[in-house]
């Protein structure tokens, strides 16, 4: 089974890239900072809130199993997982911010064997963290 969503995952992503959906022109225009500038920057927009919540490994930790399709891509900044789905062509996915959000909040009322932790039903992220990072995945 692990070996069959990982060669869907792939040939998924292969497919979204090679037609020119992986990426919305939101999420090519901006300019994505590191995890260490993530900490300097004042007042930052609630899409970059999302994305410094998303790539931060005590927080959301998203890159510990999806790869996130963003251009321009951070210089060294380490590739994502492929344990999970890959986070591309999020609006075309989730037309519905809320189904998005409810997702993201607690996986497991969607797929009772989701391994994706719950991180709003465990307090594992604020309310304000998930809807962040619901606002940066729906730049891409």
């Amino acid at each position: 089974m692990l070996r069959f969503t990982r060669a869907f995952a792939a040939l998924g992503l292969a497919a979204l890239v090679t037609t020119g959906v992986a990426m919305s022109p939101d999420a090519r225009a901006e300019s994505w900072p590191t995890e260490s500038e993530c900490r300097s920057i004042n007042d930052p927009s609630i899409e970059v809130k999302g994305w410094c919540t998303a790539i931060n490994r005590r927080q959301g930790n998203c890159l510990g199993c999806h790869t996130i399709m963003v251009n321009p891509w951070p210089e060294g900044f380490p590739p994502g997982g492929n344990v999970a789905p890959p986070l591309v062509a999020m609006k075309q996915r989730f037309p519905d911010r809320d189904n998005l959000r409810a997702r993201i909040y607690d996986a497991t009322e969607f797929n009772k064997h989701s391994r994706m932790p719950p991180f709003g039903a465990h307090g594992i992220l604020s309310d304000e963290q998930i809807d962040a990072i619901v606002a940066f995945l729906l730049t891409i």
